[in-house]
């Protein structure tokens, strides 16, 4: 019986070096888990024998018991690299079935499919639909797509802005003036030797500001209408430009010499000969290509007037056209006043002709108009005799004036105008714009502009009304049902918002339905979608795209974006992964887009320490550990899962060297068990 206690204390010692051996030999193993040995003791069974009669019969191990204490976790650089923090375990399929392990060492087969170094699948669920985690589901090999994602062209578009409510409007209203109702003056004719005039008489314009303070401006008699252009460029409010127009015809000179005059002091001569072939110039030509050959503010056409061949001559900045025989003067010529159309701004002959004998030394003038634009609240009036500077009566009745007689109530009245209509190429037409990018159905990014025009106050006084206007490109893609052509028009919508800043909820929604994808040069690429039927607006899949604006507000404050956003994308190419703590695999793309691929599963037991140990640190499920509780990363009392990690052994190696010298000196007292046992029985036997 001794022999057999003894030997049974030491195989039980040896097995206790081998368990503490192995514990040893894996303490650099990711995810093993340290092993116990438990030994119990063992006793002869009688049917009548008693308690305190038994004797012992040695010893023998119970269960090698694994400890499933978390191992410290160790940074690494392979995303796929993959630690739990907490319960649970890796799920596993391989060709002998499903296995459970701590080791996430895992990387990508030629199939894309998540696998360990023994080429077993790692386990996971489907995402939803919105790639969100689910925690649940049927288990699946989890895989890793290694191509491009095709483009994804915009359906919806999402802004969130602040329009400042205090800013102003963007248009002005004003008045448009033309002095002389568009009029020059008429032909003035100079005797050789008398100062040049225009015919125009000294008068005086009281110019009353937005602010309602005015100022008194005298303009001479004789002044160009380039001068009294210069003397409203100091008031507030105001604008001038001056232009002098006059026409020109029936050039002749005697035969065998040539017509030579000055026009505003430069002096052209005429050919006579080019009259004939081979250039067949007429004189009235000549003098255009002249005139526009030189440099300065003259420039010339020609034109047809009731059948003649006339010059129309411009000084672009309003001086007196002087026209004069001068030193050499020869020939004669036709001089016509003109007059500006009200509708269209095209200036056409008035009146007589006025003929001048070039070689008398006499001088033709005609003075121009002036052009006048007056913002909004800004005015001209008569001044009265007290507000004159230099003492004189305030006019009255002045037919010459460059005003013409403004005398009458009706005399200054200006025709309104609305300045800054709407031009995405000119920002003072706009209060703000801002741009998004979006994509067409082949991935080609396109450029969508938004600009917020600021309008006027409407019939109720609201004076928070906006509107906003679309391009992309730089290119209309307004519908307009009334257009027989079709073309894409400016996209304009209202804005309206309540007391409080707020969008009114109740406005249509935004459906872009005539935008045809194009490149830098107007030519179609391609790509759709094609608009569907603009009379249905509210069904979604009708239109290109909608623009969602309901966010934004129009409070008091600094314009500002807090959000620009889009549904499409252009295609790209995978670039990485990322596994997030829940265990959701996402691969990321050039485009800036990421997907997500599969959520790691992870299975618990009720009993962890009845797992059957498979090798490699995996381990089978058994009756004793219970059934697998699988479910998502963060869930069920499951651990969160650490990317780019792994877990360490749990072997703590001071202790298992101090359980080494432990086992040993119990198999050396196991051998003294033998030793005496034997030399008992040598006794008996010499006996």
């Amino acid at each position: 019986m001794s022999f057999n206690i003894g030997l049974s204390a030491l195989n039980a010692a040896q097995q206790e070096i081998n368990v503490t051996g192995n514990n040893i030999a894996n303490a650099g193993t990711n995810g093993f888990k340290a092993a116990k040995s438990v030994f119990g003791d063992v006793y002869a069974a009688s049917v009548l024998g008693g308690g305190g009669t038994q004797q012992g019969s040695g010893v023998s191990l119970q269960e090698i018991k694994q400890s499933f204490v978390q191992g410290n976790i160790s940074f690494t650089d392979n995303t796929l690299d993959l630690a739990i923090n907490g319960e649970g375990f890796f799920i596993l399929q391989g060709e002998s079935g499903i296995a459970y392990s701590r080791a996430g060492a895992f990387g990508t087969d030629k199939d894309g499919f998540v696998v360990n170094s023994d080429g077993e699948r790692l386990q996971g669920f489907a995402p939803s639909d919105s790639g969100q985690a689910t925690g649940g589901g049927p288990l699946s090999d989890l895989r890793v797509t290694t191509g491009e994602i095709q483009p994804r062209p915009t359906t919806f578009v999402e802004t969130t802005i602040n329009l400042d409510a205090a800013a102003q409007p963007s248009t002005i209203i004003g008045s448009n003036y033309v002095s002389k109702n568009g009029d020059a003056t008429n032909v003035q004719r100079i005797a050789a030797g008398d100062p040049v005039r225009n015919g125009y008489e000294a008068t005086a314009i009281k110019v009353i500001g937005a602010d309602r303070q005015f100022q008194v401006l005298e303009v001479p008699a004789n002044a160009s209408a380039n001068a009294v252009a210069q003397i409203f460029a100091g008031a507030t409010g105001v604008s001038a430009t001056g232009k002098t127009v006059g026409y020109v015809s029936g050039i002749n000179a005697a035969a065998g010499s040539n017509p030579s005059f000055t026009v505003n002091g430069i002096a052209y001569t005429l050919d006579e000969t080019k009259l004939g072939p081979p250039s067949n110039t007429s004189y009235q030509q000549q003098l255009a290509d002249q005139i526009n050959a030189g440099f300065g503010n003259l420039s010339a056409k020609v034109i047809d007037n009731g059948g003649v061949e006339t010059v129309e001559i411009t000084h672009t900045t309003g001086a007196d056209l002087v026209i004069t025989g001068g030193v050499g003067g020869n020939g004669t010529l036709n001089l016509i006043t003109s007059k500006r159309q009200p509708d269209t701004g095209l200036f056409t002959p008035l009146g007589a002709a006025e003929n001048i004998d070039l070689s008398s030394g006499e001088t033709l003038v005609i003075g121009g108009i002036v052009q006048f634009r007056l913002e909004e609240n800004v005015e001209f009036k008569l001044p009265t005799d007290a507000e004159m500077d230099n003492g004189d009566p305030a006019p009255t009745g002045v037919e010459a004036s460059i005003f013409g007689d403004i005398s009458q109530p009706e005399g200054l009245l200006g025709v309104a105008f609305e300045t800054n209509q709407f031009d995405s190429k000119n920002p003072d037409t706009y209060y703000r714009s801002t741009a998004i990018t979006i994509y067409d159905t082949v991935g080609t990014p396109h450029s969508l502009a938004m600009y917020f025009v600021k309008e006027r106050p409407d019939d109720t006084g609201d004076t928070n009304l906006w509107s906003v206007y679309f391009e992309i490109d730089g290119r209309n893609i307004g519908f307009d049902p009334n257009s027989e052509d079709g073309l894409p028009v400016p996209a304009r919508y209202d804005l309206r918002f309540d007391e409080t800043g707020r969008y009114d909820p109740n406005q249509t929604p935004i459906d872009i339905t005539n935008w045809f994808p194009v490149d830098s040069a107007g030519r179609r690429i391609g790509a759709g979608p094609v608009p569907g039927d603009p009379n249905v607006g509210e069904q979604l899949n009708n239109s290109n795209f909608r623009i969602d604006l309901s966010g934004m507000t129009a409070f008091g404050g600094d314009f500002s974006v807090q959000n620009n956003d889009q549904d499409g994308f252009a295609k790209g190419q995978l670039t990485g992964l990322e596994v997030n703590t829940r265990g959701l695999v996402s691969a990321r793309f050039s485009n800036g887009q990421s997907r997500v691929l599969g959520e790691v599963a992870l299975a618990n037991f009720a009993n962890p320490s009845g797992l059957a140990n498979l090798g490699g640190s995996k381990f089978a499920e058994t009756s004793e550990s219970g059934a697998a509780s699988i479910s998502g990363a963060g869930t069920a009392g499951l651990g969160a899962i650490q990317s780019g990690a792994l877990e360490d052994s749990n072997v703590d190696l001071p202790t298992e060297l101090v359980q080494l010298i432990i086992s040993q000196r119990n198999y050396q007292a196991a051998a003294q068990i033998i030793s005496a046992t034997d030399d008992s029985t040598q006794t008996i036997i010499n006996l």
